[in-house]
Order: structure tokens, then C-alpha cells, then sequence
């Protein structure tokens, strides 16, 4: 690592990140030799622990429920594909006494294949088998070989490169989860047939392969990932990064599928630019967190392929904000390699599979040094993001997602998810909260605590076990309107219907319970990295509280009988919030209740630098209601679903 100061804080060195950034698009963020810098710094606490002969990174950090193999492996190969971009970029900056050598760090990824490879090496990662994780490692470790191809995979000799195909082709004939794992075998299979080392029947697993990925297919270019059920950023660094690759390597093969999945690309960047706030964060939703900055990927690959429907300052300004975003932040764990988390390092965060080595699927996010400096995207003057330019709120009715840019955020709403079984295991609270924000983040359920009751409604039941949301039907997806049904539990039949204004939101909640329980409704979770500075107020039923960057309020309309707090704090109780130690939660919460009715609330959180002014029903019957706040335009809702009187 470049100085000690920078492994201490978690942030790679101020020069390679730090930059100043303004949405005219007159002073760039991040030109391309800063990304290259940025690439290399980033190597840095890897090369620092390369051993010889070995095929592994002793990084810290946690490991998965794959193995100590399977992990062993996931240290190389995703640094690699970092290692990769960085190697076949051509930097002019040569005289720089302090730069990285390539010639050793491609030498030492070249030997590590050879090492992991061969069975009778002590650094063997061993052989894949069924849904086994060596099959995602085999595609980041085709797509480096194919990246730095004159740096990793020509210098290899024949007896070489067939023994590490001999090792990839173990892939063949295993079982693989049908989602988007699917493509670790469509892209393994089409290297080793490019290369020769092809056998019968690849190119029918292949075909079959790429048919079942595209039974997923929502339309506009969105996917539900298979049997995980679910919609989420896989679209954008599994779907489409993976897509783009086969096009641009083996597409000439399949002229029409690769048209279909450009169209599907092309389809698909304009609704995913939406999900970046000015500061550059992308919306936390959905599993695999931990990956950061690969949010990212598709935009420059898109560019590279010749297809991208954004302007290349607009794509530009994404990649980099996005970069700028958690290099900034303190990321990096002890060895200065980077962590388990968001904006720090939070394992908890982290899924089973997940392991020290896993972060570095952020390297897909990397796709923009795959561009020479001449580029358009590089050259052309960068544009406003979607959040930036103003407030908007884009419904996508294939998803049910409806994203909203309220003054430079990013807030999220989901009214259709199945949460399959087999993936209640990664958090079904990834998916099944009432809303995801930029700039504010999530509570995540630790072991032996509740299920977070941040953003969403749940219901407790009499042995006091709380239920979320998981399985959802969408009613409506709507730019000022989303309504979806779905059950908290057994008996707990719930029909949500959210309206919204601003930094506000309306929520009406209808019930039908067989069986008794308390529902409670919890507001945004606020952190801190210090506990003095989440300030309370308030008593029900309204309540207001906030940290140095945003303000909340939480207004009980209907059904609510009082109003609670759930709060963590370092040195007394789990951490369980993304961004700090320390959060609070409010809620309110029923009486003990069964049969129909329904509840209202008004939620609104804005930064701390606006006005967060209540509003109060001024009137309601069934059909319509109109709402009053001080210094603001009546707010008039009309829809059927409203009860009457309030």
C-alpha cells in the first residue's frame, strides 16, 4: 500500500481518488490516467502479499460456506480480473520510480495459474463439482485471460495453457444455478472452444445455456434471476456485463442472439443510469452489496461494444462519480486490501458465499480502462446524471420497481418480488423493505436479533416473533402511485398502497388477519459514527429525528396506538445498520388486533439542509384526500383504495 496512512483509514491515497466535481460538465470528475492510477493503487496491498508459487492471497476476512478451497481460489481469481484491466492498459507515465511492475505482476498471476491448476501441486484448488463456486471463479478467470491476453495467456506455453484448459473444462456436464450462473458456463466453454481445446457438445451447452438465460427475461432489458426470483443490480453486473462479453468475443458465432441481448443492453441503460445519486452511491438493494463499485460495469463494456444508448459523458460521469463515491470512503480492512461492506468494512452485510476475496467483483466496475484515452468517453465533456439534472420518479411495471431522484437522491420502491425459499437465506430484507435510499441506507437482521423494522411494515405475532415482507404481488406501478400485496407470516394478508410528494411519502396499509398480532410500521433508520449525533424528538403521534446529513418525520394518521424506538450502539449492541455502529429506528405500533381494517402514516426524510415541514389531513373521504403544509401547495390524492373519514 502507498503509506501507512492510507491502510490506517480504509481510503487509497487522496491523489489517486479525490477530485473536484461539478454537474456542468465543465470540469471533469476522473480522467483516464487517474483511473489507471487508481487501478494501480489498488493493486498495491495485493502485490504486497504475493508469495511465490503460490495460487492464493492470504487476505483477512471472513470465510464462506464453500470451503477453504473454494476461497483459496476467489483470492486469485477476481483480483486477477482487477489485475487484468490494469495490465493491458499501455501507461505513459513509465518513469514514475514508484510504479508497479507489470512484467512481475503478470508473471506471478501467470504462474498461479499454472500452480492452481496441477494436481499434483500443493497449491491445487482442486476440482469443480455441482453448483459448485469454482464455476463463477473459471469466468473471472476467461475474462482476464481474454483481457490481458498478451500479458497472462499467450506468454503461457501449450503444455501450459492445456493444462489450465484441462481444469476449466471440469465445468463441463456440472450442474449449474439456474440464474445468472449460468453464464460462468456459457463463457468458460466458448474460451476453451476458441482456443481449441473445445469438445463435443459444448456448443449445445452452450446454446442451451444462453436459451434458458433468456427465458428470464422480463422485457425492456430487465431479468428475474432465475430461481433466486428476485430483481436487482444482477441485472446490470451479472445479465448485462456477462451478455456484453459474449457478444464482443463469441457473438460473430450468433449474429441474431447477440443483436437480441444488445437490444436488451441498450433497453436497459437508460433506467439503470437512474439509480446513481449525485454523490455517485447506487441505491443499496438487493443481495451482494459488497461488490460496490461493479454497479458500474455495463457502461463503459456498453461503449466498447458500440451499442450504449448514453452519451459518453454521461456514461463517463457515471463510472467515475460511482468510483469517486466508495474510494472516498474507508473500505479497506487492515491489510489495505478491500472489505466486506459499503461505505466501510461490515462483514455482516455479507451473504453466506461471500468470503475475503469477494469484494474484488468490484473489478468489473473497472470496464472504463478497457477504453483507450482517445475515446469518446473519455474525450467528450461529461453531462449531468439523472439525479443531478432534477426530481423525476420512473416506474418500470416489468420490475415493479418505481425509482425516484428527489434533490440529488435516490429512493427505491419494490412492489413485486418472489423471494424464493432458497433465497430467504440471503436476507429477504435485501428486497422486501417499503423503500432503499441513497445517503441514508439500511438496517440488516444480525445474527440472533429481529427482523429490522427500518422502512418496512411487519407484524408480531403472540410468541413475539416479527414478520417481513418477502413474496410480493404488484397492484400498481406508477409514477405517483405503487400499490402490492403479500403476507407478514401466516394469516397476515397485506394490500400496501404508497403515494408520494417531495421528500413525502403516504402510506395506507389495509389488513385482513386470521390470526391476532401487532403490526408496526418503522421509519427511516438514521447512523452515526457517533451516538450524540442521532438527536430524537417528538412524542406520538409525530416524531422527528435525524444525524448531521438528513432529517425524518414519521406521522400517524389512522390505527396506530403508540410509537417506540430501536436503536444500536457501538459497545452495547450489534451493529446493524450499512453506513455506522450507531442508528435509530422509530416505528409505531398497534394494539393487539385481528380481523379487517387499515392503518395510515405519513413518512418524509430529506437532508438536513431543506425543509422537512409535516402536513396534516385537512380532509378525506373515500376516493379522495387532501393534505396541507405550511408554505406548500395543497397535496390532493384521489384513488379509489382511500377510506373514508379519517
Amino acid at each position: 500500500m502507498a503509506g501507512a496512512a492510507a491502510a490506517a483509514t480504509g481510503r487509497l491515497p487522496s491523489t489517486a481518488w479525490t477530485s473536484e466535481t461539478k454537474a456542468s460538465a465543465v470540469n471533469p470528475s476522473l480522467d483516464h490516467q487517474a483511473w489507471l492510477r487508481i487501478a494501480e493503487e489498488g493493486l498495491r496491498p495485493l502485490a504486497a502479499l504475493m508469495q511465490p508459487r503460490k495460487a492464493e492471497l492470504p487476505l483477512l476476512g471472513k470465510a464462506s460456506n464453500h470451503g477453504a478451497q473454494a476461497d483459496r481460489l476467489e483470492s486469485f481469481a477476481r483480483p486477477c480480473l482487477w489485475a487484468a484491466h490494469w495490465l493491458q492498459c499501455e501507461d505513459k507515465n513509465t518513469a514514475n520510480p514508484d510504479s508497479l511492475s507489470r512484467e512481475n505482476i503478470a508473471e506471478w498471476f501467470r504462474r498461479g495459474l499454472v500452480h492452481g491448476t496441477d494436481p499434483d501441486d500443493p497449491q491445487y484448488w482442486g476440482p469443480t463439482g455441482d453448483h459448485h463456486q469454482h464455476n463463477v471463479e473459471m469466468a473471472a478467470l476467461v475474462l482476464s485471460l481474454d483481457i490481458a491476453r498478451g500479458w497472462l495467456w499467450d506468454p503461457l506455453d501449450r503444455k501450459e495453457q492445456a493444462q489450465i484448459a484441462a481444469w476449466l473444462g471440469g465445468i463441463r456436464g456440472k450442474k449449474l444455478h439456474r440464474n445468472n450462473h449460468l453464464f460462468f458456463g456459457v463463457l468458460t466453454l466458448e474460451f476453451l472452444r476458441r482456443e481449441d481445446f473445445g469438445e463435443t457438445g459444448d456448443d449445445e451447452s452452450v446454446r442451451g445455456f444462453l436459451d434458458a438465460l433468456e427465458g428470464m427475461a422480463l422485457g425492456g432489458g430487465w431479468f428475474r434471476d432465475g430461481t433466486n426470483e428476485t430483481v436487482d443490480y444482477y441485472n446490470a453486473y451479472a445479465f448485462h456485463y456477462y451478455s456484453l462479453w459474449w457478444g464482443l468475443l463469441h457473438g460473430a458465432s450468433d449474429p441474431a442472439r447477440q443483436k437480441r441481448w444488445n437490444d436488451w443492453t441498450a433497453q436497459f441503460l437508460p433506467d439503470h443510469a437512474r439509480f446513481f445519486a449525485a454523490s455517485g452511491e447506487n441505491v443499496p438493494f438487493g443481495r451482494s452489496l459488497t461488490y460496490r463499485f461493479n454497479a458500474v460495469a455495463p457502461f463503459a463494456l456498453a461503449e466498447k461494444a458500440g451499442i450504449s444508448t448514453l452519451s459518453p459523458g454521461l456514461s463517463r460521469r457515471l463510472c467515475s462519480k460511482n468510483l469517486e463515491f466508495f474510494g472516498s470512503r474507508p473500505i479497506r480492512q487492515s491489510q489495505g486490501a478491500i472489505g466486506l461492506g459499503w461505505v466501510d468494512v461490515f462483514p455482516e452485510l455479507s451473504e453466506r458465499y461471500s468470503c475475503a476475496g469477494s469484494p474484488y467483483w468490484c473489478a468489473k466496475g473497472l470496464s472504463a480502462l478497457l477504453l483507450p484515452p482517445s475515446s469518446d468517453f473519455w474525450q467528450a465533456a461529461e453531462e449531468p446524471l439523472p439525479s443531478e439534472a432534477g426530481d423525476f420518479a420512473h416506474p418500470m411495471t416489468q420490475t415493479g420497481l418505481i425509482v425516484r431522484g428527489i434533490s440529488g437522491e435516490i429512493e427505491l420502491t419494490n412492489a413485486d418480488t418472489a423471494i424464493c425459499e432458497a433465497n430467504t437465506i440471503f436476507g429477504p430484507y435485501k428486497w422486501g423493505k417499503l423503500g432503499y435510499r441513497t445517503g441514508t441506507g439500511f438496517e440488516v437482521q444480525a445474527p440472533g436479533t429481529d427482523y429490522p423494522v427500518d422502512a418496512s411494515l411487519t407484524a408480531q405475532s403472540a410468541d413475539g416473533t416479527l414478520h417481513g415482507r418477502q413474496a410480493t404481488r404488484a397492484l400498481a406501478v406508477e409514477a405517483n402511485h405503487l400499490a402490492c400485496a403479500y403476507t407478514l407470516g401466516s394469516g397476515v394478508e397485506i394490500e400496501t398502497h404508497l403515494w408520494w410528494n417531495g421528500p413525502w411519502q403516504l402510506q395506507l396499509h389495509k389488513y385482513r388477519l386470521q390470526n391476532p398480532c401487532r403490526l408496526l410500521l418503522g421509519g427511516q433508520s438514521l447512523a452515526a459514527e457517533e451516538e450524540s449525533e442521532l438527536v430524537f424528538s417528538g412524542k406520538f403521534p409525530r416524531l422527528s429525528w435525524r444525524n448531521r446529513t438528513h432529517h425524518a418525520m414519521l406521522q400517524a394518521v389512522h390505527g396506530f396506538e403508540n410509537s417506540a424506538l430501536r436503536q444500536a450502539a457501538r459497545g452495547k449492541s450489534p451493529r446493524t445498520h450499512i453506513y455506522a455502529a450507531n442508528s435509530l429506528t422509530p416505528y409505531f405500533q398497534t394494539a393487539t388486533i385481528e380481523g379487517e381494517g387499515w392503518l395510515a402514516a405519513l413518512h418524509g426524510i430529506s437532508p438536513v439542509s431543506a425543509n422537512l415541514a409535516d402536513w396534516e389531513v385537512i380532509a378525506s373521504e373515500a376516493g379522495a384526500w387532501t393534505l396541507r403544509s405550511n408554505g406548500a401547495a395543497n397535496w390532493i390524492i384521489r384513488h379509489p383504495a382511500l377510506p373514508g373519514a379519517v
